[in-house]
């Protein structure tokens, strides 16, 4: 590996979710400045969100075909750029949507081949992995934090600059990564997909971090509107959220050691079901800010853990020249699929506010599913286990 690949793929990560630092918490905030209700913007997010369950596979292809994930990795990024700037123009609701569904589509190119990237290029060590990735987690908490500051001064208004910024940053950034071809060890075997879905330990597992997902669109899509709602400023909602990425941040550091001590069952089921009790205590009992805040730390097991162990099951059970259809393959289903439905659902229960804790304890019910099927994992991913 080049000496000068380890930063400039921190930085990747940075740039990427600081992007994302200002999309995800503030874009409810900015569809609501534009005037559109909870069922407008859960629909937004629904329909922005669908996009994501077909690009990564897209994308997926073209890099197994050309072999060459940086160069896809470019090109979605210059394109999701070219989407963003629907944004900058109030022209109604449905221009909007067409503009944030091609930054979806083309930015979903980017973080499933960085993913591969990062293996390839750490010689898949996960400890390395979890500490590069937690550039990724600083990113975010810094620009959540500087975004609460924006919409107070600002208003919503600040998103479409903001986020350019950061895109900007990403791009350049992807032409500091050395370009590699992606190919099997001598004597691995591929995986047929075809066969994927009969394959009861995969399925289960896709099963599990797909309702871990829905459970965590309310969280996404309406958090800061919350938060407003409560009476909180914009400064403390962003300090929340920062307060969650921090204790993310801690958890990715320490990630590879926790993953070679205990298996990703264990693992799974226990940051599922931590996230149960984490909003249901957003759900009833965040009037109280220390019980907010408290509620935020959570965020290290059922994020930043849950995380890191998926991303270790996918490259275990993937062969190198699959893993970017594999990566690609979790991305849809999961972030796409379930991002789409519980974004869609979250924004019917919300109903405008006074559905918020309805939404989230449904949030929980999902998350306590999660946790049962986790728990149906078994301990270890053996050949046996394996296609």
């Amino acid at each position: 590996m080049k000496l000068a690949t380890t930063p400039a793929l921190g930085l990747a990560y940075f740039a990427y979710f600081a992007v994302l630092g200002i999309f995800v918490p503030y874009l409810p905030m900015f569809l609501d400045g534009r005037g559109f209700n909870s069922h407008d913007i859960g629909l937004l997010l629904a329909i922005v969100t669908t996009s994501r369950i077909i690009g990564p596979s897209l994308w997926a292809m073209v890099v197994e075909r050309k072999g060459d994930p940086i160069s896809v990795m470019r090109f979605g990024a210059v394109l999701a750029s070219i989407g963003w700037l629907s944004s900058y123009v109030d022209v109604g609701y449905w221009p909007l949507v067409l503009g944030l569904g091609l930054f979806s589509l083309f930015w979903t190119a980017i973080l499933p081949q960085l993913e591969v990237s990062a293996f390839h290029y750490l010689n898949n060590d996960s400890t390395v992995y979890g500490r590069v990735r937690s550039f990724g987690s600083v990113g975010y908490i810094l620009v959540v934090m500087l975004g609460g500051l924006l919409l107070q001064h600002f208003g919503s208004e600040f998103l479409p600059w903001g986020a350019t910024v950061f895109l900007a940053l990403l791009l350049g950034t992807l032409f500091l990564l050395p370009s590699f071809t992606l190919k099997n060890t001598e004597g691995q075997q591929s995986i047929r997909f075809r066969t994927l879905f009969k394959h009861p330990v995969f399925l289960r597992f896709m099963a599990a971090t797909f309702l871990m997902q829905i459970s965590f669109a309310p969280f996404y899509g309406f958090f800061i509107l919350y938060c407003r709602d409560l009476g909180y400023s914009g400064v403390t909602s962003g300090m929340m959220i920062a307060l969650a990425v921090l204790a993310e941040i801690i958890a990715f550091f320490y990630a590879g050691k926790v993953l070679r001590r205990f298996s990703y069952r264990v693992l799974l089921t226990l940051c599922y079901g931590l996230t149960v009790i984490r909003w249901l205590m957003v759900a009833y009992l965040a009037q109280h800010w220390y019980w907010l805040a408290f509620s935020m730390l959570f965020h290290a097991a059922s994020f930043a853990l849950a995380h890191s162990c998926a991303m270790q099951f996918i490259q275990n059970f993937f062969a190198p020249a699959q893993r970017s259809r594999g990566q690609a393959l979790y991305a849809g289903v999961v972030y796409g699929g379930g991002g789409a439905i519980g974004a869609y659902c979250a924004g019917v229960l919300w109903a405008d506010g006074p559905g918020a804790t309805l939404t989230f304890v449904s949030a929980a019910v999902a998350a306590l599913a999660a946790t049962l099927m986790a728990f149906s994992l078994p301990n270890n991913l053996g050949q046996q286990q394996k296609l």
